[in-house]
C-alpha cells in the first residue's frame, strides 16, 4: 500500500517551540497542520475542521491533555479522531490513564522525526482502513487485523531504540540486551554477555543492588504489581557517569528473571540544574539572590559551629541611593546598580565566599573563615573601587555614588547560637556607618 502523505493534523501543546518543530516534521511530509496552544481552543478548532489526526501534549495550562481527549471523545463529531499524546517521558501511569481516555497512541519527547513519521502515518493507516471497514467491512477485516498487528510491532520497536532493555537472571547477570544498551553503555553486545548488571551503575547503586541480588532481596525491595521507575546514575565503559531512569519488572516464567528498562534522562536532568540556577539568580545585577544567598549562609553557618570556624559578614548600602533615583531615573538606577554588583563580583573571588542583592540597594558578603585584618582589607577595597568608578551624583555630599558598610565577625557558638545574630550586628554597624557620614565602614 502507498504511503500516506496527506491530511490534516491538529498540533496541541502550550509551548509554542514544540509546535514549531512538530509543523516543520510534519509539513515536509506534505501534512496540513493547524495548531492550539491550550486544551478549549483545541476543542473549539477540532469542532470546525473535523481533522484526520491530533497530537496532543499531557501537560498544559488550564485543562490538560487527559480531560482535552475525554471532551473530544465525548462529542459526536470529534469522538472517532484518533488522538496521539505527546509525553516528556514514558511513564506508566501516565500510558495508562492517556489509553484509559481514548489515546490510540504516544510519542516520547524529546522528538525524533523517524519516530514521528512512523506513529503518524500509523494511525493514519488504521484511520484510513477503519473508514474503508465502515463501507466494505467483510472485505477490509483482515487488512485492519493485519496493520493494527503491524502498530504493535512498531511500537515495539521504536520503544526498543529509545530506551534500553537489559534480561537479568536473578544474580543480576546480563541474558540479553537491545542495541540502544550498547549506544548508552559503550559496551559491545559480546561483553555486555559476560558481565553483571550492577557494572553498568555508579556508586553507591552498584553496591546497592549488588548486596540485593547477592542476598535474594530484590523480590522484597521492588513492588512488581506496580510499575515505578527510580533515578540511578549509570557508569559507561569508558567510566562517565550519567543519570537514568530505572525501571525493573519481573517476567513471566517459572524461573527468576527480569526485564530492567533503561532511560537517559540527561537532558532532563540538565533543564532541571538550569531552572534552579536561574532561581538563585537577582535577573538585573546576575548576582546571587536573597534566597541563594539565605540558603548558602545557613549552611556556612552550620559548618561554623561544627568546626568552630570564623564568619564574617558585610553589609553593604548604597548612599544616598534614592535620592540618585529621584534626580536620574529609576533606569540609571539599574545602571549603577549592574555597575556596583559588577565591581563587589569581581572582588570577592574565593570559591567558599558569598556576595548576594538581597534587596533594593543592599548587597551583604559572606567570608567564612577569614581574620579581621583580611575582612577589613576586603570591605575597605570593596568602598574604594565603588568609588572609583566615578558614577556622578549631584546629591552626595562626595559628588560620586560611594557605598557604606557594616561589619561582623563571630565564631558560631553558645553565645552565637543563631545565624540573624550576626546579621542583626552586621546591620547595626552599617547603621553607624551611614551615622558617621557615609562612604566608610565600621565593624561592630
Amino acid at each position: 500500500m502507498n504511503k500516506i502523505t496527506s491530511g490534516q493534523i491538529l498540533v496541541v501543546d502550550d509551548t509554542q517551540e514544540n509546535i514549531a518543530l512538530l509543523t516543520e516534521i510534519l509539513q515536509h511530509k506534505g501534512y496540513q497542520i493547524s495548531a492550539a496552544r491550550d486544551g478549549e481552543r483545541a476543542i473549539k478548532i477540532a469542532r470546525h475542521i473535523i481533522p484526520d489526526l491530533i497530537l496532543l501534549d499531557i501537560m498544559m495550562p488550564g485543562i490538560d491533555g487527559f480531560e482535552t481527549c475525554k471532551r473530544l471523545k465525548s462529542l459526536d463529531s470529534t469522538k472517532a479522531i484518533p488522538v496521539i499524546f505527546l509525553s516528556a517521558k514514558t511513564d506508566m501511569n501516565d500510558l495508562v490513564t492517556g489509553f484509559s481516555v481514548g489515546g490510540t497512541d504516544y510519542i516520547n519527547k524529546p522528538f525524533h522525526k523517524e519516530e514521528i513519521y512512523a506513529r503518524v502515518e500509523n494511525q493514519l493507516k488504521i484511520k484510513n482502513l477503519n473508514h474503508q471497514l465502515a463501507t466494505s467491512e467483510l472485505s477490509m477485516r483482515e487488512l485492519l487485523v493485519e496493520y493494527q498487528q503491524q502498530s504493535e510491532q512498531l511500537q515495539q520497536i521504536v520503544t526498543l531504540v529509545i530506551d534500553g532493555l537489559l534480561k537479568l537472571n536473578s544474580s543480576g547477570k546480563i541474558q540479553d540486551a537491545n542495541p540502544a544498551i550498547e549506544k548508552l553503555f559503550g559496551y559491545s553486545t559480546q561483553a555486555l554477555q559476560s558481565i553483571n548488571f550492577t557494572r553498568l551503575l555508579a556508586e553507591p547503586f552498584a553496591s546497592q543492588y549488588k548486596n540485593l541480588f547477592e542476598h535474594n532481596k530484590l523480590e522484597l525491595e521492588h513492588d512488581f504489581s506496580k510499575d515505578k521507575s527510580v533515578e540511578l546514575i549509570g557508569k559507561r565503559q569508558d567510566g562517565s557517569k550519567f543519570p537514568i531512569e530505572f525501571s525493573l519488572l519481573k517476567m513471566p516464567a517459572n524461573e527468576k528473571m527480569y526485564l530492567a528498562v533503561i532511560h537517559d534522562i540527561t537532558v532532563h536532568k540538565n533543564k532541571e540544574e538550569k531552572l534552579r540556577d536561574l532561581s538563585y539568580l537577582d535577573p538585573l545585577t546576575n548576582l546571587s539572590n536573597r534566597r541563594y544567598f539565605d540558603e548558602n549562609f545557613a549552611r556556612i553557618w552550620l559548618q561554623g559551629q561544627r568546626t568552630k570556624s570564623q564568619i564574617a559578614f558585610i553589609m553593604i548600602d548604597i548612599d544616598y541611593f534614592k535620592q540618585f533615583n529621584d534626580s536620574y531615573g529609576h533606569q540609571a538606577g539599574d545602571v549603577c546598580l549592574i555597575k556596583i554588583a559588577e565591581t563587589l563580583k569581581d572582588n570577592i573571588k574565593r570559591p567558599g565566599d558569598i556576595v548576594a542583592r538581597i534587596g533594593g540597594e543592599e548587597f551583604a558578603v559572606i567570608l567564612p573563615d577569614t581574620s579581621k585584618e583580611g575582612v577589613i582589607q576586603v570591605a575597605e577595597q570593596l568602598r574604594h573601587n565603588v568609588q572609583a568608578l566615578k558614577i556622578p551624583h549631584r546629591d552626595s555630599i562626595y559628588n560620586v555614588i560611594t557605598i557604606s558598610l557594616g561589619i561582623a565577625i563571630i565564631t558560631p557558638d553558645n553565645e552565637y547560637h543563631a545565624s540573624s545574630m550576626i546579621h542583626k550586628m552586621a546591620d547595626e554597624a552599617l547603621y553607624q556607618a551611614k551615622q558617621s557620614g557615609r562612604n566608610q565602614y565600621t565593624v561592630f
